[in-house]
């Protein structure tokens, strides 16, 4: 089954629409327009950073390294369309990933999912184990929504909930 198999089936199926896939967008189809100058995909394997670096990377690209994502050895992956506007994706492992990004590199935004609680997630990002809440920790299809927004249109997706992440701030 095809990714685009896969998403028509959530969208349409009973199960699809008692979860609520039916009420999300459509997401972009393939197109080779892209704001990503470089694709950075850590791999870690006993405390070094083996990963690999891709510039001008396409959605199809993206999506691949983002999906490879284990919360193990793959942790983490950064999108930039420049030195100072970039989107990381890191995590993996449980379908849970952590999004941040800028475009300023003072002020940071989370993508959050506001069902979720406070309580404390450890996951593996960038090769380190941290804690993060729960509302931090969203699944994959948040992930690829967000980042196929930024690919496109280099801004944070407006239908997906985003918060400043206090944590950065310097």
């Amino acid at each position: 089954m095809t990714y685009a198999e896969r998403q028509a089936f959530w969208k349409n199926s009973e199960i699809g629409k008692l979860l609520g896939f039916d009420r999300w967008p459509d997401l972009p189809q393939k197109t080779e327009t892209s704001l990503v100058f470089k694709l950075s995909a850590e791999t870690w394997l006993t405390n070094s950073n083996q990963g690999e670096l891709i510039k001008d990377p396409n959605w199809l690209q993206i999506e691949a390294v983002i999906r490879d994502l284990d919360g193990k050895s793959k942790s983490l992956v950064t999108l930039k369309s420049n030195d100072e506007t970039y989107i990381n994706i890191g995590g993996g492992k449980s379908d849970k990933y952590v999004v941040t990004a800028t475009f300023n590199n003072t002020k940071f935004y989370v993508l959050v999912d506001l069902s979720k609680s406070d309580e404390i997630e450890t996951l593996v990002v960038g090769g380190e184990e941290k804690n993060y809440p729960a509302k931090m920790c969203v699944d994959l299809l948040h992930c690829l929504v967000a980042a196929r927004t930024f690919t496109e249109s280099g801004k944070l997706d407006a239908l997906l909930d985003w918060e400043e992440d206090k944590s950065f701030v310097i």
